[in-house]
């Protein structure tokens, strides 16, 4: 399984912002390691069973630095549309 991440700041610094940008980097950091770890632990050796191609993912998150808040979206791509769907069933599994 095939993790990418693309995680960035936008817009200019708040003069009293909450996160300096080394506490960004360690947000960021926390970041990727929860959702990779979430990723792995579900989607651990799940394969599509007719093409054995493993999902690949690319998580992407902006942080604004005008509002201090941050967006994250997936993109999961999948040999096939049914590999998709049991893809996202088992990702929208609780636990």
């Amino acid at each position: 399984m095939e993790i990418e991440f693309d995680l960035r700041t936008e817009g200019e610094e708040l003069p009293d912002a909450f996160l300096d940008s080394y506490e960004l980097e360690l947000m960021f950091d926390g970041t990727r390691h929860s959702i990779r770890s979430g990723l792995e632990r579900k989607l651990a050796g799940v394969t599509c069973d007719e093409h054995g191609a493993a999902p690949k993912f690319k998580i992407t998150g902006i942080y604004n630095n005008a509002d201090e808040q941050m967006d994250i979206h997936y993109h999961v791509d999948t040999c096939c549309q049914i590999f998709l769907v049991r893809v996202m069933r088992i990702i929208n599994m609780k636990g």
